[in-house]
């Protein structure tokens, strides 16, 4: 009798510690948010270039709380109308400009309408400032059809590094008019959000692009 309790005390403290230890090795998964977390860049001047901040969508803001900036940034912000300029195209771009003045730390000036070109050599002469391009297209082509005096815009934004001019982040948001043909469907979270109404269109890109400074921000370099 001895025996046997000497040999099941043992079995009974493994059978515990098995389950507490798979409990302990799983981390914790984080709040589900708008958008899934992504891997972001490390500064805002040493940073791997993000290919499609769309493609692989995240929110910073939901996964790590309402962060704030803790210096001042600086944002250039030029853009690069279609050929019909639209008066949608117009409204979108003070949106963007006005959403990105009410972030804490982040400041947005307009340096009006310049080309791709244009704004990266344009961010090669600066020092601190960051240079974004709000660039706009007619969505005339949705769901493999073409689509004839299209109200509807591609809105799209690149981020250009000070001093080299590298482009660091870019992504994509569709504006859909009410009213318009309404060919696109919306497939977010795997491709790009589509808003409708301007405001909306240039509210989410300019989040877009805070939510890169934050990640930027969050993330130092590692030594």
């Amino acid at each position: 009798m001895t025996r046997q309790r000497t040999t099941s005390a043992p079995r009974i403290r493994g059978l515990i510690l098995v389950p507490l230890l798979l409990f302990l090795d799983n981390p914790c998964k984080g709040q589900s948010g708008r958008r899934a977390p992504r891997p972001e860049p490390q500064t805002a001047t040493e940073i791997t270039p993000t290919t499609d901040a769309n493609a692989s969508g995240s929110s910073v803001r939901n996964e790590q709380g309402n962060h704030k900036l803790e210096h001042k940034v600086i944002l250039l912000v030029a853009r690069q109308l279609t050929s019909k300029q639209l008066p949608s195209e117009a409204t979108i771009y003070a949106s963007f400009i006005k959403r990105l003045n009410e972030f804490t730390n982040v400041s947005g000036t307009s340096i009006g309408d310049i080309k791709r070109q244009q704004a990266i050599l344009r961010a090669r002469e600066e020092t601190e400032s960051v240079v974004v391009l709000l660039q706009f297209e007619i969505d005339n082509f949705q769901e493999g059809r073409i689509i004839l005096n299209s109200p509807d815009l591609e809105v799209k934004y690149f981020i250009f590094a000070p001093g080299t001019g590298q482009e660091k982040a870019k992504g994509k948001v569709y504006y859909q008019a009410i009213g318009g043909a309404g060919m696109r469907k919306d497939n977010w979270p795997k491709g790009p959000p589509i808003k409708i109404t301007v405001e909306a269109a240039g509210i989410e890109a300019a989040e877009r692009v805070h939510d890169w400074l934050l990640a930027v921000s969050l993330h130092p370099p590692q030594k």
